[in-house]
């Protein structure tokens, strides 16, 4: 959302990594009445050992597995731990409120302050923030006031923050591209790349386990990620052994990231996959779907979600409902947010209960969006950005009657 804000804007972007944001939190200081124990194994106890015996040999023990253990109280916050996130973000918080930010009251890690005029918008998640304004001289001045306050240079030289300007920016695994006027293109093709070498090595090793797929009439031309029959299920099918199992799930565990960041049309296939994880069948059912799925990502991998909004301020939205598809006899959801180029935001699920009609599929349908409705115009109007219109558009009328109307519009079966 805030990408789209500004492209359209035509917005100065900067990505900035905060580094060692965590090392520079003293857990004692910043919170007296927190403790973080945390119990280490293996080899980190070994090297411990053996850089301070003095302080840590004396304090190990051994465990059934032969595995050295030891038990230690952090002084300093340690990435990983819940703790050291919630004192990073309380800290960066408290940074940008002494500079005049407030958090938009819709997601606690996007900020605005207004400068000259415009809005100075920084997003961050953990230590990696997005900032943008329409000023280039103000988001230098962001920058330098964040590497004033973050920033320490170790003995050895390392310790610098980093900071990317231009155009094209990598942020959280993607890449946004902003050089097309009013327009942000964004990519994943190291992710898209690594799925492709853990998949071809899947299929060498398991080369003899995995029967062939054969495709099915009239699927020559992979048109969409899913098979006609994505939701179709046999329960007689034989079960992928246990070391497959875990290719099938390490696959469909990185396909979700990229789902989720830059390929929503994978939306139908990943949302029956996931569900696939725990016993995926061999040849004839999940694993075919899965096939299916990567080749689609093969010839599509380098197309862009281009996304895109215009001066309107109407938001668009499309919903509709798949009935009854799934095998336990429920409907398929799925929805997006248009506002001129693009699903800039998007849903695709299993509905949690069964439904009589398709209208009341569609019904069901809408109440599964309505939270991201009304979010996103809650969210964007806290940026600054004048909403006109939140409109939900079906293709059943009488869901939209009922929606509008309520029990005027119901009969017996409602």
């Amino acid at each position: 959302m805030t990408s789209v804000i500004d492209a359209l804007e035509r917005r100065d972007v900067a990505t900035v990594d905060i580094p060692n944001a965590f090392v520079q939190m003293v857990v004692a200081e910043a919170e007296k009445d927190y403790r973080v124990i945390v119990r280490l194994r293996g080899r980190i106890v070994e090297i411990l050992c053996e850089i301070a015996p003095e302080v840590y040999l004396p304090y190990f023990t051994v465990n059934k597995k032969g595995e050295k253990i030891l038990i230690v109280q952090c002084l300093n916050a340690l990435y990983g731990t819940m703790v050291a996130s919630l004192l990073y973000y309380k800290k960066f918080v408290k940074s940008l409120e002494r500079h005049g930010f407030k958090l938009n009251p819709y997601d606690p890690c996007v900020a605005n302050k207004t400068v000259d005029g415009s809005v100075l918008t920084v997003c961050f998640h953990v230590d990696d923030c997005k900032i943008s304004h329409k000023s280039k001289k103000v988001v230098d001045e962001t920058i330098e006031w964040l590497r004033d306050e973050y920033e320490v240079i170790f003995e050895d030289g390392t310790g610098a923050m980093k900071v990317h300007r231009g155009k094209v920016h990598k942020y959280l695994g993607m890449h946004m591209d902003f050089s097309h006027k009013g327009e942000v293109h964004l990519t994943m093709p190291k992710h898209l790349e690594d799925i492709q070498v853990t998949y071809d090595a899947a299929q060498a090793k398991f080369n003899d386990d995995f029967i062939e797929v054969k495709r099915r009439p009239g699927s020559k031309n992979q048109l969409t990620s899913a098979p006609i029959d994505i939701f179709v299920v046999n329960e007689e099918c034989k079960k992928l052994p246990e070391e497959q199992r875990e290719v099938f799930h390490c696959l469909v565990a990185k396909f979700v990231f990229v789902w989720k960041q830059v390929k929503p049309d994978i939306g139908v296939a990943m949302s029956f996959l996931t569900k696939r994880v725990k016993q995926p069948d061999l040849d004839l059912d999940d694993w075919r779907k899965l096939v299916h799925l990567m080749d689609y990502l093969r010839a599509d991998r380098n197309r862009p979600l281009i996304l895109a909004a215009d001066k309107t301020g109407i938001l668009i939205w499309y919903i509709d409902a798949a009935f009854a598809v799934h095998a336990n006899g429920r409907s398929h959801t799925g929805g997006g947010l248009y506002m001129k180029k693009g699903f800039i935001i998007s849903q695709c699920g299993g509905q949690k209960l069964n439904t009589r009609s398709s209208t009341e599929a569609e019904i069901v349908g809408v109440d599964d969006c309505m939270t991201l409705v009304l979010w996103v115009h809650e969210f964007l109007i806290a940026q600054g950005i004048a909403v006109r219109q939140n409109v939900i558009l079906q293709d059943n009328k009488s869901s939209i009657l009922l929606e509008e109307n309520g029990k005027a519009s119901a009969g017996k079966r409602m």
